[in-house]
């Protein structure tokens, strides 16, 4: 039995640890909400949150300091790391 350790990441809409491949990964760079970049903070999403939008848009507030409309941009976001 091997005794990898993988890292752990935090969803900020239900606060559950999960793998870190599991999790969207997300940043918020000038009021928009793109897939990370590796250059930045980031914050991670979990699949189950990515089902219910409205719920995440309030996280998403407080995760990026400000009241910008998310909901569009996130919506295609979802639908191609489904895709993947």
């Amino acid at each position: 039995m091997s005794n990898t350790k993988y890292p752990q990441r935090t969803c900020i809409n239900c606060r559950k640890k999960f793998h870190q491949q599991e999790l969207l990964r997300l940043q918020c760079i000038d009021k928009n909400i793109l897939m990370f970049t590796k250059t930045g903070r980031s914050f991670y999403l979990c699949i189950d949150c990515c089902g219910d939008i409205n719920k995440v848009v309030k996280s998403l507030y407080k995760q990026c300091k400000n009241k910008a409309d998310y909901k569009s941009s996130l919506k295609e976001i979802i639908e191609i790391w489904k895709t993947k």
